[in-house]
C-alpha cells in the first residue's frame, strides 16, 4: 500500500493542527477539576456507577503480618500470587501472570472466565505451594467450613458496587470486556464457585478494585509520617481510590452500622473516575474521540478512561494515523497487514517509545514505525509528524489524570492545614525535604529549627498575599504554570500528600507525572505551592498486596 508524496510543510503544518485540538489550556483543566469536585459530592450523596464505598474502614499501618493469596484480574491478564507480608512494612511476593484469552473476555457466560481463574490458582498452590486439591469436591453455593483454608484478596478491576469487605454487585464492564451473565453477581462468589469445582482450600475472603489494593499497599510500604490518601492506576485502564470522612457518606448513614461514627472515621472510596463527566459537560473531545467511541462496546460510557487509560491512547493515534493516510500527506508505504489496519492493534506503548527519541533526527523513532507499522521509507517529516501527535495525546491524558488527581485533594481538604493534621501517623510536627521532580520517597531529612520555623513563617505569609490578591501570574492563556526552578521543598511532614500509582503509563511514560504536575499547578486551589507538597511513587505489585492486605485485615 503507497501513499503519494505531498509537500512536507503541509504534513507538519496538518500534524500540529492536530496537537492542537489535544491542548489544554489551564484554565480548562481548572473547570475540569472542580466539574469532578462536583461529581465526588453527589457521589457520597447518591447511589450510581462511582463513587463506591469499599468497606475499609482502617489504614494499614506497616505491623500487618501473614500469608495469603491474591487474585488480580483485569485489562488483559490475570495475576495469582501469594503475599507475604513480615510487619515491618515489607513484604515477599511470588506471582504467575497468565494472558486472558479474547473469546473469555467478550462471553456470553461468566463461568469460562472463572473457571479459568480457579484453574490458574490450582496451578500455582500445586507449584508454589504443593497443594493438591482436596477429593471432596464442593459445589458452588454450599456452606463449608472454610476454617484453615488459605485467605484470597480478589482484585477485581471492573465496576462493582461493594456490600461488604466480601461481597458485592457487578455492575458493568469497561475496558473491552462484554460478559452479560455476570452483571447484578457477586465477583467473589463467581470465583469462590469456581474454585470449590476444584477442591481447593482457599477462601475467597475479600474484595477490592486495583486502586484501593494499590492505596493499600502504598500505605503499608510508605515511610512517610503522613497517611497516603491516593491509590491511583494509570495502565490498561485508569481509576483512583481516597481516604473520605465518614462523615460526608451521607449515603451509607440510613444503614444501622454507618450511623453513628467518631470525627476520626474514615471509609475508602473506590471513585470508578474512568466514568466522571459522561454527560461531557467539561471534558475535551475531538473528531477522533468522537469516532473512538462510536465504535467502542462501550458507547457514551467511560469518557474519561477513554481520553488516559492505555487500552485507547494507541488506538486514538492510529485514528489521528489514518485519517492522514487516507488525505495522502504521509510518505510512508505500509505492508497489507500493517498493525494500523486493525482496532486497537497499536499499543500505548508505542507512544512511549516515540516519546523516548528527543533528537532532532528521530532516528529511533523512525525505526520504531518502521518496525511496530511494518512500514517502509519513513521519512523525517513522517516520524516528526507521528511524534507531534503521540505527544500531545500522551500529554492531555495526563494533564487530564492531574485534573483528576486535583479534585480529590481538593475534596480531601488536605491543604488546610488543620485537616492535614488530623489524618497524620504522628502527632510529631517536623520539616522534611521532598523531591517533586523525581520518584523519591525519602523523607527523613530534618532541617535546622529556626530555619524549621522561617520557612514555615516565609509560607503562610506567601499564602496571605495570594488569598489577598497581591501576587498575579501573568503567563499567556494556553501555557501550563511551569515547574519551580528549585526542584526540592521543605514542607512539614504531616502536610505531605502522599500518592501511590500503579500502571505502565506513569511507570514508562517518559513525562507523565511531570505533566499531572504541571496540571496542578494550573489548578488555582493546588497552585505552585500546594503542588509542592505532593509525593508520589510507585507501588510496585499494589493489587496484589493490597488485596492480601484486605483478605489480613477480616476475621
Amino acid at each position: 500500500m503507497s501513499q503519494a508524496t505531498s509537500s512536507p510543510h503541509g504534513l507538519l503544518a496538518r500534524a500540529e493542527q492536530i496537537a492542537g485540538e489535544f491542548e489544554l489550556s489551564p484554565e480548562h483543566v481548572a473547570k475540569i477539576a472542580r466539574h469532578f469536585v462536583q461529581h465526588m459530592k453527589d457521589g457520597l450523596r447518591s447511589h450510581g456507577a462511582t463513587q463506591m464505598p469499599s468497606y475499609v474502614t482502617t489504614m494499614p499501618t506497616g505491623t500487618e503480618k501473614g500469608l495469603f493469596l491474591a487474585v488480580d484480574l483485569g485489562g488483559t491478564n490475570c495475576r495469582v500470587c501469594s503475599v507475604d507480608l513480615h510487619g515491618d512494612s515489607t513484604y515477599t511476593l511470588v506471582q504467575s501472570k497468565h494472558s486472558i484469552p479474547r473469546e473469555l473476555m467478550v462471553n456470553s457466560s461468566h463461568q469460562p472466565l472463572f473457571k479459568f481463574v480457579a484453574e490458574r490458582v490450582g496451578d500455582f498452590l500445586k507449584k508454589q505451594h504443593d497443594v493438591e486439591p482436596a477429593r471432596d469436591k464442593r459445589r458452588g453455593g454450599e456452606e463449608a467450613n472454610r476454617e484453615g483454608h488459605l485467605k484470597l484478596g480478589f482484585t477485581f478491576s471492573f465496576t462493582y458496587e461493594n456490600e461488604s469487605l466480601s461481597r458485592g454487585t457487578m455492575i458493568q464492564w469497561d475496558k473491552g470486556w462484554d460478559i452479560p451473565s455476570a452483571l447484578g453477581r457477586d465477583p467473589c462468589e463467581m470465583l469462590q464457585t469456581a474454585i470449590d469445582e476444584l477442591g481447593l482450600s482457599v477462601h475467597v475472603s475479600a474484595l477490592a478494585s486495583d486502586s484501593v489494593g494499590t492505596l493499600m499497599a502504598r500505605s503499608y510500604t510508605s515511610t512517610t509520617k503522613s497517611s497516603t490518601l491516593i491509590g491511583a492506576i494509570f495502565g490498561t485502564g485508569t481509576n483512583a481510590a481516597y481516604v473520605e470522612r465518614m462523615s460526608n457518606l451521607t449515603k451509607l448513614q440510613s444503614r444501622p452500622e454507618f450511623r453513628s461514627h467518631g470525627p476520626d472515621s474514615i471509609m475508602i472510596m473506590n471513585t470508578e473516575w474512568g466514568a466522571f463527566d459522561e454527560e461531557m459537560k467539561a471534558l475535551p473531545t475531538t473528531i477522533y474521540d468522537d469516532l473512538l467511541d462510536e465504535n467502542s462496546v462501550n458507547q457514551k460510557s467511560q469518557m474519561l478512561e477513554k481520553r488516559i487509560s492505555g487500552l485507547y491512547l494507541g488506538e486514538l493515534l492510529r485514528l489521528v494515523i489514518c485519517q492522514l493516510l487516507e488525505t495522502g500527506l504521509l510518505n510512508m508505504q505500509l505492508d497489507a497487514d500493517s498493525p494500523l489496519m486493525r482496532a486497537y492493534a497499536v499499543d500505548s506503548s508505542f507512544l512511549t517509545l516515540l516519546a523516548k527519541d528527543p533528537t532532532k533526527s528521530l532516528n529511533d523513532a523512525i525505526r520504531h514505525i518502521s518496525d511496530t507499522l511494518r512500514a517502509r521509507q519513513v521519512s523525517w517529516e513522517d516520524a516528526r509528524a507521528f511524534h507531534l501527535i503521540a505527544e500531545s495525546i500522551a500529554r492531555r491524558a495526563s494533564r487530564l489524570s492531574g485534573a483528576a488527581i486535583a479534585a480529590i485533594i481538593i475534596q480531601s481538604e488536605r491543604l488546610d492545614p488543620a485537616t492535614s493534621r488530623s489524618v497524620s501517623k504522628s502527632s510529631t510536627p517536623k520539616l522534611v525535604e521532598v523531591a517533586h521532580r523525581e520518584k523519591r520517597d525519602n523523607l527523613d531529612h530534618p532541617t535546622d529549627t529556626a530555619a524549621d520555623v522561617w520557612h514555615f513563617i516565609n509560607h503562610l505569609l506567601r499564602k496571605l498575599l495570594r488569598r489577598l490578591g497581591l501576587r498575579r501570574s501573568n503567563r499567556p492563556k494556553n501555557i501550563p504554570t511551569p515547574a519551580p526552578e528549585v526542584a526540592d521543598s521543605e514542607v512539614w511532614e504531616e502536610s505531605v500528600i502522599d500518592i501511590g500509582v500503579d500502571g505502565s503509563l506513569f511507570e514508562f511514560y517518559p513525562t507523565f507525572e511531570e505533566n499531572i504536575r504541571g496540571a496542578l499547578r494550573d489548578i488555582p486551589e493546588i497552585g505552585i505551592e500546594g503542588e509542592k507538597r505532593v509525593t508520589m511513587g510507585l507501588a510496585r505489585d499494589g493489587s496484589g498486596v493490597g488485596a492480601a492486605l484486605i483478605a489480613q485485615s477480616i476475621e
